[in-house]
């Protein structure tokens, strides 16, 4: 691959700022942060949003789970088709996160047991958040559960939002070793 990761990342954020959220991936630590509760749940398989350059997807391997269980979309052209020769046994779709529900019934994949986001949420508008979040949850089972991480303070999902749409969310791990610092935070069905 003639350009590393992070020169990649940084081109793609150039040419998107709010689309991409971060000048630079996101680090080891708050990586290994999200994957572990994903990984630690049973129902397969795991869907990644946002898979960039392949941080967390890389965590979610190095910590067990089966390149087969793993679901990784990404919509821009470029980091989709380096995800896609940087793990070439992972299942790597090109669509729009609000409409992955859809591309997954499209690969004969009906549920999956947790989503995985790296999306740049604060930066969308509160409907392209509904939208993303509200799909995320048709994709799963009744016990399945959205992880997200956050720069900011609050939840990426408000609690008016999460209220209208019957969930709850937490926090579930502060990175403080990330550049910027991180919040992992869990929605689930209430």
């Amino acid at each position: 691959m003639p350009q590393s990761s992070a020169a990649l990342f940084f081109t793609r954020w150039l040419r998107n700022p709010r689309g991409v959220g971060s000048v630079i991936p996101s680090g080891e630590q708050l990586s290994a942060a999200m994957a572990a509760p994903a990984v630690a749940c049973r129902n397969r398989p795991v869907l990644e949003l946002g898979g960039g350059t392949g941080t967390v997807t890389e965590a979610l391997l190095a910590q067990g789970l089966a390149p087969e269980e793993l679901i990784v979309v990404e919509r821009d052209p470029g980091l989709h088709q380096y995800l896609s020769e940087r793990f070439p046994k992972v299942r790597v779709l090109k669509t729009d996160a609000a409409r992955v529900s859809a591309a997954l019934h499209a690969q004969g994949v009906h549920q999956v047991g947790a989503v995985v986001s790296s999306l740049p949420l604060l930066s969308m508008p509160l409907l392209t958040r509904r939208r993303i979040v509200a799909d995320a949850f048709r994709c799963m089972g009744r016990d399945g559960f959205l992880l997200q991480f956050t720069y900011g303070p609050r939840s990426p999902v408000p609690p008016r939002m999460m209220v209208a749409m019957g969930i709850r969310g937490r926090p579930v791990s502060r990175v403080w070793r990330n550049v910027p610092p991180a919040t992992v935070w869990q929605y689930e069905r209430i």
